[in-house]
């Protein structure tokens, strides 16, 4: 379900420094966006999210990766994304939040057209995926994936199977389309 984020502008300055990285769950809609700091701090607190520690895989001092433990805020997709769309909007917004706001925005394009197919994932949940798409949408997808912060962080998880793996805009779906929000309600997207 889609949630108003209910950070105050000084915590959504804040939260603009953050990296942000997604964590993929089967089924899709049960992912979560991690957000963590640089300087090893906790990030701001926000009513629906949860505080975590994760591994990182963060730039080591010998050029190389090391996993390091690091204090994360956990948020629900429906919780998250108009959140980044938010930040995204700030000047001083980090690349990686950024990205995420921008996925949101195409997702949420493609949801106002209808661009809808039900399924079901690779552990057989009721699944919604984005499509069918045409070329142009296709192009913007690549853009969208060019413009991808070159190292965005990973964290330790589980292999997954990469059959049925949902893309960035898959994961958003779900949210909106089980919510009572109305859709004149929602955000127009600016294309």
């Amino acid at each position: 379900m889609l949630t108003t984020p209910t950070a105050p502008p000084s915590d959504l300055s804040e939260l603009a420094c953050c990296c942000v990285v997604f964590l993929p769950c089967e089924p899709a809609r049960t992912g979560r966006f991690a957000l963590w700091r640089r300087d090893g701090e906790a990030p701001p607190a926000v009513a629906e999210g949860a505080r975590a520690e994760l591994d990182l895989a963060l730039p080591a001092a010998d050029g190389g990766v090391e996993l390091v433990r690091t204090p994360v805020l956990l948020l629900p997709v429906g919780t998250a994304l108009p959140l980044l769309t938010r930040v995204r909007a700030l000047p001083d917004g980090h690349r990686s939040a950024c990205f995420w706001g921008a996925a949101y925005e195409l997702a949420l394009h493609f949801l106002a057209r209808g661009l809808l197919l039900p399924g079901l994932s690779p552990d057989d949940h009721d699944a919604w995926r984005v499509g069918p798409l045409s070329a142009l949408d296709t192009e913007l997808i690549r853009e969208l994936a060019a413009a991808m912060p070159r190292r965005l962080t990973r964290c330790r998880s589980p292999p997954r199977r990469r059959a049925g793996c949902p893309t960035r805009t898959d994961c958003c779906t779900p949210s909106w389309t089980r919510s009572p929000t109305p859709s004149r309600a929602l955000p127009r997207p600016h294309w």
